[in-house]
């Protein structure tokens, strides 16, 4: 747990940030791709920074990740009728997803309404659902053929992946395909002392660090970082769901990825 002194005064330098972060967006349009972006704080709820430029140039990094991993698993992105976004925040990824076939192809799911009403308002690319904290969902049995969560399970404790997991499978058809990310070993050599004894024994580390007003993401106090090792996602996550195969930095050559298939045709 980081001392209580550090966090005041890293929020205090947040604050001055944001506040300029917003005064040098009011500046600024649409982007490139002729739409709307995210104000700084939601930027920074997602993307760990309040940078527009970083934002908009990661989310298409991750659209185009994602479209190799599937590739490499001989799948064509474009054939899927239904894909969720699972975490989709203010739509960084799904932004880039956009196609002639409309909104209806494409949902976005968070448990911040004040991102998604954003995108409802903002982002007419995709369908935006607020969920809530832990499963159920409102999506019916067998729902889509592809889903994605960029980030998500890199920050919740297995109390909560393994209630998400088998929610994903109950909302996936049979033969459907998943890519979620983890902190994978480019992140376990930053560990040191217990927490890398934790994990080396366990296969799984859970760190809090921030909590209550001062947590600078805004999210729940649940939300916090958890890290995985190849061996445990074998194992335990084969409990949901087939593991294909695990991708060393996978996406945005950051976090690795993990292609995932649910049984059936």
């Amino acid at each position: 747990m980081v001392s209580p002194a550090y966090n005041v005064a890293k929020y205090a330098q947040f604050r001055l940030a944001l506040a300029r972060a917003n005064w040098d967006e009011a500046r600024l349009g649409q982007a490139a791709d002729g739409l709307s972006v995210p104000p700084p704080q939601l930027r920074h709820r997602v993307h760990g920074a309040l940078d527009r430029a970083s934002f908009l140039s990661m989310g298409q990094m991750c659209r185009g990740d994602i479209e190799g991993l599937l590739a490499s698993a001989g799948q064509d992105l474009g054939t899927f009728e239904r894909v969720l976004d699972f975490g989709c925040g203010c739509g960084r990824v799904l932004r880039f997803f956009r196609d002639e076939r409309g909104p209806d192809r494409l949902t976005g799911t968070d448990i911040d309404p004040e991102a998604i009403a954003w995108c409802r308002e903002n982002l007419k690319v995709a369908n935006w659902d607020v969920n809530k904290d832990l499963p159920p969902t409102h999506y019916a049995d067998s729902s889509f053929d592809f889903i994605y969560a960029i980030s998500v399970f890199t920050h919740l404790d297995e109390s909560f992946q393994f209630a998400w997991l088998e929610e994903l499978r109950r909302i996936l058809r049979p033969g459907g395909w998943v890519i979620l990310t983890v902190h994978g070993k480019s992140f376990h050599e930053r560990l040191r002392g217990n927490d890398r004894k934790i994990l080396d024994e366990n296969g799984f580390l859970y760190q809090v660090h921030q909590t209550g007003k001062l947590k600078l993401d805004g999210l729940p106090d649940y939300y916090q970082t958890a890290y995985h090792t190849q061996e445990y996602v074998k194992q335990k996550w084969s409990r949901f769901f087939e593991v294909v195969r695990q991708v060393d930095r996978g996406i945005c050559s950051n976090q690795d990825a993990v292609i995932l298939r649910k049984a059936g045709q």
